[in-house]
């Protein structure tokens, strides 16, 4: 398929949102019925392996839309609604030849592919200033398929942008409860105040798109249930905690427990436990069919804690199954064994004083 480059200086594409849509709109352009626009109808089949899959599972996809140049996508209005609306759709990248220019109109919020094949939203950063900013590192190649989903929360006036079903966290976005954070949550780049719905979507400049679903009260992304990162942690687990779902950060502790994401996720720990005091510093874990040993320091002579393994059932270990284990005195290491995953649904670290 033979694509142009943009004539307005728009990136691959440009998703804008504004306020008042279509419920439960869905476009597989099998068919040319319910948008408006310009663009082409053509034939193709493409492949995808993205973990989240296309946002319609069940079509064909043996058709796309084609926007050149000046053409453009809108879908269509014909409802209103609020909530937390869902944008969902596939997108073929284009690699511009100009810089990003700001979105025309009064977009809430807008995607698009920079000049060196990376993903940029336009939003406003933590400071207040609308303008471009990348999403993360990674490079897409002229041609390349990727699945952009934007959720709205109007109520706090952001958007959480996934790529490939990944939240897309950066220094610009939040962490949903959490604005000192950096997450996958943007600032929308105009007023909601008096339009607090999506209005339309519209997607210009050069491009090929699919699968275009707007779902009403969308609280959250499905995830495969059996989708993982490299290193094998959950990807639902860590969309949970809202951590990034690349190996690195799974691979690296957020804390002084000597615990990698991947560890506390394997062993059921919350990734955050352990995070205030060095003394939850973990020297080794081992696991058997029945229990998992925890090699820990000793108390900290001048802190006047020692640590503790609570394990049980749920997350508030006070209700359901309960137990502690025997306090860790006396040694610079001690072994302490808890129950292995499976019959036990969550373990935390935690320290007490004597």
């Amino acid at each position: 398929m033979k694509k142009t480059k943009s004539l307005l200086g728009v990136a691959g594409c440009v998703l804008a949102a504004g306020s008042l849509c279509a419920a439960n709109y869905s476009e597989s352009f099998e068919s040319a019925n319910t948008w408006t626009g310009d663009g082409t109808l053509f034939a193709t089949n493409y492949d995808y392996n993205g973990v989240a899959g296309k946002p319609l599972a069940s079509e064909n996809h043996t058709q796309v839309l084609v926007i050149e140049g000046e053409s453009y996508y809108n879908a269509s209005s014909s409802g209103s609604f609020t909530g937390s609306p869902l944008v969902d759709m596939m997108v073929q990248t284009a690699l511009p030849d100009d810089a990003l220019e700001d979105p025309e109109g009064e977009a809430h919020i807008a995607v698009a592919v920079d000049t060196n094949g990376i993903f940029n939203v336009y939003c406003k950063n933590k400071s207040g200033a609308a303008a471009w900013y990348p999403l993360s590192s990674k490079v897409y190649a002229d041609g390349a398929w990727a699945r952009v989903s934007l959720l709205f929360d109007y109520v706090n006036s952001l958007c959480q942008i996934r790529i490939d079903g990944e939240p897309m966290m950066t220094e610009n976005g939040y962490l949903k409860t959490d604005k000192t954070g950096n997450g996958a949550w943007y600032a929308l780049a105009t007023d909601t105040t008096s339009s607090t719905a999506v209005s339309n979507l519209k997607v210009v400049g050069c491009t090929a798109i699919d699968d275009v679903v707007i779902a009403t009260n969308a609280n959250s992304y499905a995830v495969a249930a059996n989708a993982t990162n490299d290193v094998g942690v959950s990807c639902a687990w860590l969309d949970q905690y809202g951590l990034a779902w690349d190996a690195t950060t799974a691979g690296t502790s957020y804390d002084g427990s000597g615990m990698t994401v991947a560890d506390k996720y394997k062993y059921c720990f919350d990734p955050f436990d352990g995070q205030v005091a060095a003394d939850f510093a973990v020297k080794s874990i081992s696991t058997t069919a029945t229990q998992v040993t925890l090699a820990l320091p000793a108390t900290v002579a001048n802190g006047g804690r020692e640590v503790v393994v609570d394990y049980g059932t749920d997350k508030d270990f006070g209700k359901g199954t309960y137990s502690t284990t025997a306090e860790v005195t006396g040694q610079s290491t001690v072994e302490i064994n808890v129950p292995a995953p499976g019959s036990v649904t969550y373990y935390r670290l935690r320290a007490t004083d004597k």
